[in-house]
């Protein structure tokens, strides 16, 4: 019996037309087609704000990353489709590693 992989994908970008919108959809699909269990969201279901010490000292890390983290825990891979900005990866998907990173996993 094959394992089904589950794989989630999400995009760098969450602006309107985006290339890497566009290109995780198409991994979304091939993936599907390859057999594994494919979930695709959004990084914009997943507001948080600027990642900031004080705050987090203040409040905790956010309610979104937290979810962020069980559901990248949950899946067997993870394929980000990103944009590259000014040589670098977009200030979202880094705000959102950032805030995902400091997720205690006990």
């Amino acid at each position: 019996m094959a394992v089904i992989p589950k794989i989630l994908v999400f995009a760098g970008s969450v602006r309107t037309g985006a290339y890497s919108g566009r290109t995780a959809d198409v991994a979304q699909k091939e993936l599907a087609v390859q057999g594994a269990e494919v979930t695709r969201v959004s990084l914009a279901d997943y507001p948080l704000p600027i990642l900031d010490e004080d705050l987090e000292m203040e409040r905790g890390v956010p309610e979104n990353a937290q979810k962020l983290a069980r559901l990248i825990a949950a899946h067997d891979g993870l394929l980000i489709a990103t944009p590259e900005y000014n040589g670098s990866i977009p200030p979202l998907l880094k705000n959102t590693i950032d805030w995902v990173s400091r997720v205690r996993r006990d």
